[in-house]
């Protein structure tokens, strides 16, 4: 939402998928705001780090739901820059109950 905000994008767009497969479910968020620039792109899950003002983030949401989903969850988190922006994706396995 920040990005979209910040980059001035005119028709704001986050698009959520959802799939599930036989092994697993997996969870897609994109949004149209241009992407992640790519020197920072392999640190955003890390511990404290933010693009923001110090007084505005404290650079650990990322982190967190990186702890959460691959730690406790079993699963994963990754992200790409798209044509569109960037395309975060989860994926937990699948537990046919």
């Amino acid at each position: 939402k920040d990005a979209l905000i910040e980059n001035n994008i005119e028709n704001k767009q986050i698009q959520i998928t959802l799939e599930k497969n036989l092994n697993e479910v997996i969870i897609n968020i994109e949004d149209n705001a241009g992407g992640i620039p790519q020197e920072i792109l392999p640190k955003i899950f890390e511990p404290y780090f933010s693009t923001k003002k110090s007084s505005i983030g404290t650079g650990l949401g990322l982190y967190m739901s990186y702890d959460i989903i691959v730690n406790h969850l079993k699963g994963s988190i990754s992200v790409e820059n798209t044509n569109k922006g960037a395309k975060f994706t989860i994926k937990f396995p699948y537990i046919k109950n």
